[in-house]
């Protein structure tokens, strides 16, 4: 994987060394992550509360997006498109993190729901030099991972859980341990053994977060 960009990444598919691990990851890491770096770009160049056609716009171009919702820094949802959603969420995670979030950086949240976890990304909106509001864009990592050519290869997690193992349940409590903190401070991709198993994983930056891929090795 090779730097696309402040914050992209593409396999030079060329290639004629492509090896099958480059070829495994461009069928299934890729394709999301591309999109996910387009949203954070998108969210990170707006800095005032957007209006129904921009959230509208946002929504046809990740049809993987569950929702947009627009916060107040007194927690207030000011406004939700669409209106009513299949999850209940109320964006608690956000907070108070969210306050000291600077202009034009992303930062990632996970809330719980009792129809599973939902990703938040959220940018700021600034008032006098401090943060007025959030954007808030919101997914089901299911979703999210519905892109990949093989869903059930790939887990998810970041720094200090997994949201979707994939068909890797069994080496969920070993992953749990590792110290991606540690890992993220050296690298943004490498290969980790789990359970007898080698896999390799990619982290992509949002701000000061990580969201992370692994994928089998072979």
């Amino acid at each position: 994987i090779l730097p696309g960009g402040p914050s992209e990444y593409e396999i030079k598919m060329e290639r004629k060394d492509i090896s099958a691990m480059e070829k495994k990851l461009s069928a299934n890491i890729y394709p999301m992550d591309t999109q996910l770096s387009k949203l954070l770009r998108r969210l990170s160049v707006m800095d005032a509360y957007p209006g129904v056609e921009w959230k509208q716009e946002l929504s046809r171009d990740f049809f993987w997006l569950n929702g947009i919702a627009l916060v107040s820094r007194n927690r207030e949802i000011l406004s939700r498109y669409p209106e009513t959603g299949i999850k209940q969420l109320e964006y608690k995670p956000v907070f108070p993190r969210a306050l000291e979030l600077p202009q034009g950086r992303t930062m990632l949240d996970i809330e719980d729901t009792a129809l599973g976890p939902e990703i938040l990304i959220s940018s700021a909106v600034y008032r006098d030099f401090q943060v007025d509001g959030l954007i808030i864009a919101h997914f089901d990592p299911r979703t999210f991972i519905a892109q990949s050519a093989e869903p059930g290869e790939i887990i998810l997690a970041t720094a200090d859980r997994i949201i979707w193992p994939g068909k890797y349940s069994h080496v969920e409590d070993e992953l749990a341990r590792v110290d991606w903190e540690d890992m993220t401070r050296r690298k943004v991709s490498g290969k980790i053994r789990l359970k007898d198993q080698d896999f390799f994983w990619f982290a992509r930056a949002v701000d000061q977060d990580w969201l992370i891929y692994l994928i089998k090795d072979k």
